[in-house]
């Protein structure tokens, strides 16, 4: 009796063992699932350059890390704006929501495809003007324009080739335009391909409130590494 007792307890306590194995297993992979998704949502998260519209810095096919950390936009760093602001349905937030959480972060339908990756090249205030593709500021209360490589806080440049024989400035979009003042919540988000890029010489001025994040920089290809931001 005795001994078939001891082997009941040590059975029993093998079973409870491995219960507690498997709860904390468990309890480790959906800690580790909520909190690299929460990573990824609201302090850094990939995304992948889909276009040409960023060259020569951030080629088609490029991933980069961005933030929504950080309201403060600094002249000449790559954002990601809203391309169209369209109210999604209580389905479509909820599919949006768990295709994210079960890509980390990678895949969201209905929003990343209404996201566009631009740069940030007149603020608030700005006066500005553009000749033969590159623009020229006028921050608010100074007396003189500059060209954007002069103001620029992030280094960066563009992709000017000459246009190819026959351009018009009435194909594609504009090389050159006259003066316009930027309101208190206004910025002028250029492509630093300036041949062949939507972006605000199509859509216009864009509010602050359509920047969603700040691109700090870029892991892959690896032969693309590079800081193009600091968190702050």
């Amino acid at each position: 009796m005795s001994k078939n007792t001891n082997i009941y307890e040590i059975s029993f306590s093998l079973k409870q063992e491995r219960r507690r194995f498997i709860r904390n297993a468990i309890l480790f992979v959906v800690s580790f699932f909520i909190v690299m998704n929460a990573i990824l949502a609201f302090v850094v998260c990939p995304i992948q350059q889909r276009s040409a519209s960023m060259e020569p810095n951030v080629p088609s096919g490029t991933c980069v890390f961005a933030t929504p950390i950080g309201k403060k936009i600094k002249r000449g760093e790559i954002i990601v704006i809203a391309q169209r602001e369209t109210k999604l349905s209580f389905g479509q937030k909820i599919m949006d929501l768990f295709a994210g959480a079960f890509t980390f972060q990678k895949y969201h339908p209905w929003t990343n495809e209404k996201a566009l990756m631009r740069r940030a090249v007149a603020l608030p205030g700005d006066t500005i003007y553009m000749k033969d593709f590159i623009l020229y500021i006028q921050p608010k209360n100074e007396k003189h324009f500059f060209t954007e490589f002069e103001l620029n806080q992030v280094s960066y440049s563009v992709d000017i080739t000459v246009p190819p024989t026959g351009w018009t400035p009435e194909i594609g979009v504009r090389g050159s335009f006259d003066k316009m003042t930027l309101g208190d919540d206004e910025y002028y988000v250029l492509g630093d391909n300036r041949l062949s890029c939507a972006d605000s010489r199509l859509f216009g001025k864009i509010k602050g409130s359509k920047i969603q994040k700040r691109v700090l920089m870029s892991y892959y290809p690896f032969s693309q590494l590079k800081i193009f931001s600091f968190l702050k």
